[in-house]
């Protein structure tokens, strides 16, 4: 993928985020079977994404929170879509709330765009291309230790399924793919997931790993290819770290027992 191509799904996230902003604290809601919300700005978002996408690159595979699609990420490209990452900040009309799209190619996250319309921020990375923040550079946090007062970012299922045993300060954004870009800005010194889907972390994936950071398995294994995931299902814990901070965080981190 080439700068060009960064920018046009960038400017597709930007032109689903605007037209999600119109509804911005005041739409209503409805539960999903998994207890998250839906709202018709999620389906109408995603709907825009799609078909910009498609237009441009026809023979691409596409799947996503509300219309799902591909299930086979070894594909040689799949579109990871979150069309309101966060709506349940998104209903009540809290701004941490982000379009999401990501591109696997053969499994592996080469491409993501990250937008958060309320806060006017939006992440991009591509590899080779780099990261950056509104056109800044980003680059992970270069520290060699976690400290008391560092950030440590946990999604609500990651809160709910892990402990990590040592000094921190934790915070819930109650976004994964803000999360995974904070961790690519250097402000969170990691990012603990559980129970997670592709679409919600697949640009996040892509953006952190050209700002230096890796992802890995609660066993302390280098995650960089999804292609023998299932884009439908949840996943396993998952810890986004700066790769000199992966192995304190792996032996510090434990399953919460029910």
């Amino acid at each position: 993928m080439s700068a060009a191509d960064l920018q046009f799904v960038a400017e597709v996230a930007n032109a689903a985020g605007q037209a999600a902003l119109q509804s911005y604290g005041q739409t209503p809601a409805e539960p999903k079977a998994d207890g998250s919300l839906v709202t018709p700005a999620d389906q109408a978002a995603e709907r825009l994404i799609r078909q910009r996408l498609q237009a441009r690159w026809p023979e691409d595979s596409i799947v996503g929170e509300e219309l799902l699609g591909a299930k086979d990420l070894s594909l040689p490209r799949v579109w990871c879509l979150d069309p309101i990452d966060g709506t349940h900040n998104f209903v009540a009309g809290l701004p941490l709330w982000a379009v999401s799209i990501g591109l696997c190619q053969a499994g592996q996250p080469t491409l993501g765009v990250v937008y958060a319309p309320a806060l006017d921020l939006t992440f991009t990375g591509g590899s080779g291309l780099g990261a950056f923040l509104n056109g800044r550079p980003l680059r992970a946090n270069q520290d060699e230790q976690i400290l008391p007062n560092d950030l440590i970012g946990f999604t609500t299922e990651a809160g709910e399924a892990l402990e990590l045993c040592m000094p921190h300060k934790s915070r819930n954004l109650g976004s994964a793919a803000l999360h995974a870009c904070y961790v690519a800005a250097g402000v969170f010194k990691g990012a603990m997931f559980a129970d997670w889907r592709v679409w919600d972390l697949a640009a996040g994936l892509a953006i952190a790993a050209e700002a230096g950071a890796v992802a890995c398995a609660l066993d302390g294994t280098h995650l960089e290819n999804l292609s023998q995931l299932d884009a439908h299902d949840r996943h396993e814990p998952l810890i986004l770290t700066p790769p000199q901070l992966c192995e304190q965080l792996v032996g510090s981190v434990d399953p919460i027992s029910d």
